[in-house]
Parts: structure tokens; sequence; C-alpha cells
């Protein structure tokens, strides 16, 4: 694996998730390792979005829930705008939070929304009828692809409509990881009503898909496919296109230093071979972004 490196080379490129070490309970870096080593790969500006999943464990002490206004006191004044950034400065740095959605919490996550100064929050689905997907494959990977696709895409296109104010729609093929069977990636024709709902409904609220190199990672090193059979659908993303979307943002989603820029340059080519060009960030809630072609 090469890391994407824009050093020197006048492209601008924003990496919109990543984890903390303290604030997201199986991330195992820090602030200053992450902010090295994206001034080390030459990137325009990196983010931090912890999770923030409120249905997890019947505990009375939920690890996965950020204490949200310790999080912006200890991060919002660090902040660094991306397209304010000059010659010689640092990395861009924005503040955003992973807001782990299911059926019971929508109105209790849009209201942390709108109450924190974010530059942006992601949407994200965990959660499959309240089991973990890694932690609990028996109770969910009983059914075939279509109708277990089919029901994850529901769900995020609810998470996306509950959501609207969340700009980024995270992992959508996040239930493909943990299939027992080694041929488990997401197609289209796994789901094609189901997509299409969803991005009617991202291009209504003016979401962005994210491409989350965490799977594609996934169906490279344990599901048995090549480098290129590992990128997303090329279905998906065409019928995303089509139905008026038009920015990507591709994300590492690390949560270990070693993490960082895995397989970013490799789906940012295959991308750019589908058409797709322009990568996204947002900055105090709105849209910015370059042009990437490699």
């Amino acid at each position: 694996m090469e890391r994407l490196n824009l050093r020197d080379s006048g492209m601008k490129f924003v990496e919109t998730h990543n984890h903390l070490t303290g604030w997201s309970p199986d991330a195992k870096q820090t602030f200053e390792e992450l902010e090295a080593i994206s001034t080390e790969r030459g990137l325009h500006g990196f983010a931090i979005s912890d999770h923030h999943d409120l249905d997890v464990f019947a505990t009375e002490e939920n690890p996965w829930e950020v204490d949200v206004p310790s999080y912006v006191e200890t991060f919002y004044n660090r902040r660094r705008m991306p397209s304010k950034r000059g010659a010689g400065d640092k990395p861009g740095f924005l503040l955003s939070l992973e807001l782990g959605w299911t059926p019971h919490n929508g109105v209790q996550l849009r209201e942390i929304d709108e109450q924190y100064p974010f530059d942006y929050t992601i949407v994200a689905v965990h959660f499959y009828d309240g089991y973990d997907p890694f932690l609990h494959r028996d109770k969910i990977y009983f059914q075939n692809f279509e109708e277990l696709y089919t029901s994850a895409i529901n769900m995020i296109e609810q998470s996306a409509r509950e959501l609207s104010c969340s700009r980024i729609v995270a992992h959508y093929d996040f239930f493909s990881r943990y299939a027992p069977e080694d041929k488990s990636k997401m197609l289209y024709r796994h789901a094609p009503d189901s997509f299409d709902t969803l991005f009617r409904t991202m291009r209504d609220n003016e979401q962005i898909l994210e491409i989350n190199t965490g799977t594609i990672s996934a169906m490279f090193r344990h599901k048995g496919y090549t480098m290129k059979e590992a990128m997303p659908d090329p279905q998906i993303l065409k019928r995303y296109r089509e139905l008026g979307g038009r920015f990507l943002t591709v994300a590492s989603d690390a949560h270990r230093v070693e993490q960082n820029g895995r397989f970013v340059k490799e789906a940012i080519a295959y991308l750019n071979s589908l058409g797709f060009e322009e990568f996204a960030w947002f900055e105090e809630r709105e849209l910015h972004y370059s042009r990437v072609v490699l």
C-alpha cells in the first residue's frame, strides 16, 4: 500500500473522517500523531469525527458516547480552515462528529447537531436491529444479500432523511465487511430501488457520499478480491451521479496511525476513471471542494 502524498502537487485534498484515542474507544492515535502524518502526506486538511453512538450497550456508562461539550471545548479553537491555508501553514483542521443513527435516536442526534458548532457531521449506521455486525454475525447474516443489503440501505436512507443537517453519509457498504461469505461486496443490483431512494434523499438534502477505504481494505485483505474488484461497484456510483451526486469524499476512517491514507490513492485513481474528479469537505457547514486527478 502506497499512501497518497500530494506534497508539492498543487492539489488540495482533505481527509474528512478520522478518530482519536480518548474520544473513540476503538482508536489508538493522538491528535498530534494524526496532524503529523497529515502533514507528511501533504494533505490540505484533515478532520476528526469521533463516534457518538447512543444505543450501544445497556450499561450505566457508554464508552461510545462522546462528551460533546468537552470535545468541542478541547478542539473548537484549534480549528484551521483549509480554504484559508497559506504557504508554509500546517494542514487545515476541521471538527466533526460521527453520529451513529438508530431508529430510536434520530431526534437526540439532530438536537446535538443543531446545538454545537461543528464544521459538519457525518451520519452513520453501525447496528442492524440493535445488533453489532462484528459481535453478532449470526443475528444479522442469516438472509441473502438482496434482503440484507436492501434493509441496510433503507436504514441509511432513513438516517439521511432524519439527520438532513448532516453533510456526509458514511460507509454505505459497512455491513458488507463482516459477512461470513468471502464474496460479500455490496452491488447496486442487490438493492436498486433502495439505492435510488437514498440518492434522491441525499440530493434533496445536499449531502455527499463517502467512499470509505476501510471497506476497500476489508474486501481486499479478507474477502479474496483483487484491488480493482475491492473498489465500490461502478453501478452504484453511476446511479449516484445520475440522480444528482456530483461530489464525493474519500476517507481513511483511520483509528490508528498506520491506517491513515490506506488505499486512498488507489480509490481516487479508480474514481477518476469513472469521471469523479471533485472531492469535497465542509467548513462551518459550507461546501468546499477541489479537483484531484491522479
